[in-house]
């Protein structure tokens, strides 16, 4: 009799563990803190949280600056600190897309930028989504094998609710990632904090649940109060006017959730149906790195050259095969550049490291104490009084430095910019031009390092060139930015030429060989060739990719037009304006396409996919 009470006991005291259970906690959404004016409405979110004892903990969700400025994130930290109860936090795109310490604010304050944690028979979880130089909202392979482990340890009958930020308009190009890893799991709803746009009201089946800004987007402060039952979740508005009188209910999804296609490679040009130009593609070979590539890859040579995320260096030589892999001891954001015999790399951390491109053994290492966040170039120099290959680097406080590539000496330095240097500087006629995050776009004597000009583009770090790599022919730069203009600038006086708002620009622009047109891959679903002249639309052409502010180079060959999306495909326009994808390398985001030799190109994906292919 006694070992039949202690079993319904532990029965009794493992189903109050396990199944879910009464109670209430808060949910802050999109706080968008700057500096002044909204310090004391955080703050008295934060006061009302602790009145409240009913309360059992925080889940806040970004994003969590206005500018992507570590003050910014430091001072909300702050006033977070003071809530009397536990709060689980991470970041949106915004607190990432240009920040000054390349998204490692978070890990830095909070130790991680995710979260999991169990109360009451439920697991939550939230997941950043946010990834520095990206407009989307995009799930790293780290953090995917992230929540693989954390979903392995939670038994199936453990309720799962799983919060991330949805950015506005430009969607998660990924998602479906992280919800066919949760379909198989006890997933009862997803929760978004929201900036304009909505996400589905469900997603495979499973309701979605949003919040908007929590302060910025209010006339005073909100924050939500849910409170878990059995079944549903009650959502009430709690606002600086009142708690509100009305409550929004859910109900928890109580199906199986399935699970959407997941297919992650396919060459469009074997299918007749969808071929209408007729040229054909072939792959020469493939690789798939599994980490995360922020960098775009480079070709030098017979070699191609990888860095991913994470530090290691890869040497890849034709064929596909690795000559030589190594670590950098940072983290690499910034495409490498190289001559005949040295590559050189740069790190958050600040450090420049060259390589021998023959055995991959490190040469020698500077710290420039900054993070290096453009991508690396090689220019013709002098040094004390000789020729020279220099290599120029930006950086996240918007310092461009540039060093003697065999002996690592400053050439020289230039420190106008203000803030983030993110994009491939473009080096032309003894000048190097490059936008920054404080909306200037600045040109640079390539010799002496001097300032030659600088022009305002935005005063809206959202909207400024910092992602945009300037095109230019003999008379002009050409540069975009996220705020859909297109803006022509003489080379040499720095003057603004023409700006069209008409183009539905969107931080990728290229121009043709004869440098009489630029290539203009639009906002949403178009392509458009543009005169360099006037900034009159010559061709509109609907591709159907839609929407899409992520930067990628285009390329002109052989009087075909080549460029790439988020949505994952790498496209071709013929000199007949046909346009078909060739390509589809999976959901991650396609950060580059460069021309190796002939008609042979290269491509790869921030989820560290790399593909070599020729054009026929």
């Amino acid at each position: 009799m006694k070992k039949i009470t202690l079993i319904i006991t532990l029965f009794f005291l493992f189903s109050l563990n396990i199944l879910p259970q009464n109670y209430k906690y808060a949910w802050i959404s999109g706080i968008h803190f700057e500096l002044p004016p909204v310090k004391s409405e955080l703050q008295n979110i934060v006061n009302d949280i602790n009145n409240k004892k009913e309360i059992s903990f925080v889940i806040i969700t970004g994003n969590i600056s206005k500018n992507s400025k570590n003050e910014e994130i430091d001072s909300a930290k702050k006033i977070l600190d003071n809530l009397s109860i536990p709060y689980y936090i991470i970041p949106g795109t915004n607190d990432a897309k240009l920040n000054e310490n390349c998204n490692m604010e978070f890990k830095d304050l909070w130790k991680d930028n995710k979260f999991a944690f169990s109360f009451k028979g439920i697991k939550f979880i939230g997941l950043n989504n946010g990834i520095f130089m990206h407009e989307s909202g995009h799930y790293r392979v780290e953090d995917l094998q992230w929540l693989d482990s954390v979903l392995s340890k939670t038994p199936d009958t453990e309720e799962v609710f799983f919060y991330s930020n949805y950015p506005a308009e430009n969607s998660i190009d990924n998602l479906v990632e992280v919800t066919n890893r949760l379909s198989s799991h006890n997933l009862k709803a997803i929760f978004f904090s929201v900036q304009k746009d909505n996400p589905p009201a469900n997603i495979e089946g499973t309701p979605v649940i949003t919040e908007n800004s929590g302060i910025s987007d209010f006339n005073g402060w909100k924050y939500t109060l849910l409170e878990n039952i059995r079944d549903s979740i009650i959502l009430q508005n709690v606002t600086s006017a009142s708690t509100g009188e009305t409550a929004t209910g859910f109900i928890k999804n109580n199906a199986n959730s399935s699970m959407a296609d997941t297919v992650q490679f396919k060459n469009y040009t074997q299918e007749a149906e969808k071929n209408i130009t007729g040229i054909k593609a072939n792959v020469l070979w493939q690789k798939d790195l599994k980490r995360t590539l922020s960098a775009p890859v480079l070709a030098e040579g017979n070699k191609i050259f990888a860095a991913t995320n994470n530090g290691d260096v890869f040497c890849f030589d034709s064929n596909g095969n690795i000559l030589w892999q190594n670590k950098s001891g940072g983290r690499i954001i910034s495409r490498p550049a190289a001559t005949d015999s040295i590559l050189i790399t740069g790190t958050v951390e600040g450090d420049l490291i060259s390589f021998n491109t023959v055995n991959g053994k490190i040469i020698q290492t500077i710290g420039l104490n900054e993070p290096i966040t453009s991508q690396l170039i090689t220019i013709d120099a002098e040094y004390n009084g000789a020729p020279a290959i220099g290599v120029v680097a930006g950086t996240a406080k918007g310092s461009l430095y540039c060093y003697d590539v065999t002996s690592f000496e400053m050439i020289w330095q230039n420190q106008s910019a203000q803030r983030v240097i993110a994009s491939e500087p473009l080096y032309i006629n003894n000048r190097i031009i490059y936008g920054s995050g404080d909306g200037h776009l600045y040109c640079v004597d390539a010799k002496a390092g001097v300032l030659n000009w600088k022009l305002l583009l935005s005063s809206n770090v959202n909207n400024s060139p910092a992602l945009c790599s300037p095109v230019a022919n003999e008379k002009s730069t050409f540069i975009a930015a996220t705020g859909k203009n297109i803006t022509s600038v003489d080379l040499l006086l720095g003057k603004a030429v023409w700006q069209k708002n008409n183009l539905d620009a969107a931080n990728s622009i290229g121009i043709s060989n004869n440098l009489e047109n630029i290539y203009v891959k639009g906002y949403k679903d178009n392509f458009l060739i543009v005169s360099a002249k006037t900034g009159k639309i010559i061709k509109n052409i609907k591709i159907g990719f839609g929407i899409d502010s992520s930067p990628s180079p285009i390329l002109e060959w052989n009087r075909n037009i080549i460029f790439s999306s988020q949505n994952g495909n790498i496209y071709l326009i013929d000199k007949n304006y046909n346009c078909n994808p060739l390509f589809y390398l999976g959901r991650g985001g396609i950060q580059s396409i460069i021309h190796i030799r002939e008609n042979i190109f290269a491509a790869s994906t921030i989820d560290g996919k790399i593909i070599v292919f020729s054009i026929e």
